[in-house]
C-alpha cells in the first residue's frame, strides 16, 4: 500500500525551535516577528508584554506571540524562567490557533497535561531544505498544536462553520478545472461577497487564493517526479493553461514550476 500524503501538512511552515539561555538574545527587548512563537514554561517565571499589556507566566503554562504584535519577554528577578520555543508560520498552522483560545489579548495556556509535553517542542532536521523534511517539521508541529486544539479549545461560531465548510469543499474539489468561487458559493448556498468575507476574516486571503495555493500545494508533490510532464502537472490540480499555471505557482513558489522540478530532482 502507498504512502497517502497530506500536501496541507506544508502549509503548517516550521521555522525554528530551542530553549531559553541565560542572557538570551533579544530577551527584554521589544521585537516585532512575522510568525508565531509558541513558548512553554518549563521551570520559573517570567512576564510576557504584548503590545503594552503585560502577563504573567509561571512553570507549566505557555504562551504565544502573534505575527506582527510588539512582544517583550522578562524572565523574573528571583525565580528565572526556562521554557522551550517552537516558531512557525503558514495558513494551516493559522487556522489550527485560530480555533485554540489563544489571541492577542488572552496569549497564556494553562498546563497541558501530557506526558513530556517538553519533547513535542524539539523538531530534528532544522536545516533541511528538502520535501520530506519540511513534511516531517509541519507534521510535528501540526501534532503540537493538536494538543492547544484539545486543551485550550476556542469557541466557533456560524461564520467560522461556513468558512470551514468552505475549505472543506474546497479542498475536495480544486482538481476540477471548472471549479471556481461561485462553485462553493453555491453549494454552501450564501452570497458570494459575504462568502469571501468571512473566509478572507477565517484565513486570511480570499477563496480564490485558497484554491490556488490548494493546486500548487498538490503541484508540488506531482512535480518532484521527474516522469510526468508540466503540462500533466498543470491539468491533474485543476489548470487548463500551461501558462497560467506557471505564473500563478511562480507568484506563489517565487520559482517556476520547472525550477522547482529541477532543484528537487
Amino acid at each position: 500500500m502507498g504512502l497517502k500524503l497530506n500536501y496541507k501538512v506544508i502549509n503548517c511552515h516550521f521555522l525554528s525551535c530551542g530553549c531559553r539561555q541565560q542572557n538570551i538574545v533579544n530577551e527584554g527587548r521589544q521585537i516585532i516577528r512575522d510568525s508565531y512563537m509558541l513558548c512553554y514554561v518549563t521551570k520559573g517565571k517570567g512576564h510576557i508584554t504584548v503590545d503594552g499589556v503585560d502577563f504573567a507566566v509561571s512553570k507549566g503554562q505557555s504562551f504565544l506571540t502573534f505575527p506582527m504584535s510588539s512582544v517583550c519577554l522578562q524572565p523574573d528577578c528571583d525565580d528565572p524562567w526556562e521554557y522551550r520555543w517552537i516558531e512557525f508560520r503558514g495558513l494551516e498552522a493559522a487556522f489550527l490557533v485560530r480555533q485554540t483560545a489563544f489571541s492577542k489579548n488572552r496569549p497564556i495556556a494553562e498546563k497541558i497535561d501530557v506526558d513530556n509535553f517538553e519533547s513535542y517542542f524539539v523538531v530534528e532536521d532544522i536545516d533541511a531544505d528538502t520535501v520530506y523534511s519540511q513534511y516531517r517539521a509541519g507534521g510535528k508541529l501540526m501534532v503540537l498544536l493538536s494538543y492547544y486544539l484539545e486543551y485550550f479549545p476556542g469557541g466557533r461560531n456560524e461564520n467560522t462553520s461556513y468558512a470551514v465548510l468552505a475549505r472543506n469543499y474546497i479542498e475536495q474539489n480544486y482538481s476540477n478545472p471548472n471549479f471556481k468561487v461561485s462553485s462553493v458559493a453555491n453549494y454552501i448556498k450564501i452570497d458570494r461577497t459575504y462568502l469571501y468575507r468571512i473566509f478572507k476574516e477565517e484565513f486570511g486571503m480570499s477563496v480564490i487564493d485558497y484554491i490556488n495555493d490548494c493546486r500548487v500545494s498538490k503541484a508540488e508533490i506531482l512535480l518532484i517526479d521527474k516522469n510526468i510532464p508540466i503540462k500533466d502537472v498543470a491539468y491533474s490540480v485543476g489548470f487548463n493553461d500551461q501558462m497560467y499555471f506557471s505564473r500563478v505557482f511562480k507568484k506563489l513558489r517565487g520559482l517556476t514550476p520547472s525550477e522547482y522540478k529541477k532543484k528537487n530532482n
